[in-house]
């Protein structure tokens, strides 16, 4: 009878969400997961270790959300909060080991034939290096990490803020979305969306039927851009003044471009089929022709449009 009534819940919750942005589907997405679990024992841990010569951190985690983000003092700070029935909650261990200034943090279940999940809440040090990996569900929320990224999960991602390499990869339907970022990017996805908004990098997508949406704030000359999708759209906003070379396809969408763009020199007929063409491929130059973009979609459509620096 309960479960009925979650599932009338859901179906009437869910189409609320598409009328709201990113950060509001996401806060409803854990109020519905807190409600899901009502039913489940709770147990909060608190830890506290000293972080004066922490330089990386890995995280292990089979079920449950992982949020990090940075603090003023030179500690790290964990935080767990363990969901289980009342007679398996004692079946889960969190095991931390601090070895070579490496700090790993695993979720150990004695009995995975039972439902459960943890989540982890921290706070690190701004410049410590991070490599996550989730193996169930779960979403993922990292803020102001300074540090090396690497984060396999199967559900959402969403990274604000990054000064180094973020490496990011969802196994399943899971979206990538990064915020500000002053460092490289590499982002692969199978179904989920791939989001950059304010990049100021290089940016590496990989995505099979999600689309790709990438804002640049600046293109350094040294930038690389690297879109693929198979059957989603690819969305490229630039601003006026950037310099690069560029080379899109589309298979069966359509190309378009706001910028000016100086083709590279072609001998062809004024035709029907020359028209397609330039609405499918694009190779030439933006400026001076500094750094590298190439985007590919096979079936998806492929836009390039100017974006407003303030």
């Amino acid at each position: 009878m309960i479960r009925h009534v979650y599932t009338l819940l859901l179906i009437m919750i869910i189409p609320l969400c598409v009328t709201h942005d990113c950060h509001a589907r996401f806060s409803l997405r854990k109020k519905i997961k807190s409600l899901l679990h009502s039913r489940l024992a709770e147990k909060i841990d608190q830890k506290e270790i000293p972080a004066h010569a922490i330089r990386s951190l890995s995280l292990a985690n089979d079920h449950g959300s992982i949020t990090i983000k940075t603090g003023p003092k030179k500690s790290l700070f964990l935080r767990t909060i363990k969901r289980a029935k009342p007679i398996a909650l004692n079946n889960l261990e969190v095991i931390v080991e601090n070895i070579n200034n490496h700090v790993a943090i695993t979720s150990h279940n004695n009995n995975k034939k039972k439902k459960y999940c943890i989540d982890y809440e921290l706070i690190v040090p701004a410049a410590c290096d991070i490599a996550l990996n989730l193996s169930g569900s779960g979403d993922v929320f990292i803020k102001d990490v300074h540090g090396i990224l690497d984060v396999v999960a199967h559900d959402n991602v969403t990274i604000i803020n990054t000064k180094k390499l973020a490496s990011v990869q969802t196994l399943k339907k899971g979206s990538i979305s990064i915020v500000n970022a002053h460092g490289p990017i590499e982002a692969y996805t199978h179904k989920g969306a791939i989001s950059g908004e304010n990049i100021a990098d290089s940016f590496y997508a990989r995505s099979t039927k999600g689309k790709i949406t990438v804002t640049y704030k600046k293109l350094p000359s040294t930038g690389i851009i690297d879109l693929t999708t198979t059957s989603g759209n690819i969305t490229l906003g630039l601003p006026i003044g950037t310099n690069a070379a560029m080379y899109g396809h589309t298979m069966y969408g359509t190309l378009m471009c706001d910028h000016e763009i100086t083709l590279k020199s072609c001998t062809t007929k004024l035709n029907k089929l020359a028209w397609t063409q330039f609405t499918k491929q694009v190779d030439g130059i933006l400026g001076t022709g500094d750094a590298s973009i190439a985007i590919n979609s096979t079936q998806g459509n492929v836009k390039i449009v100017e974006t407003q620096v303030t």
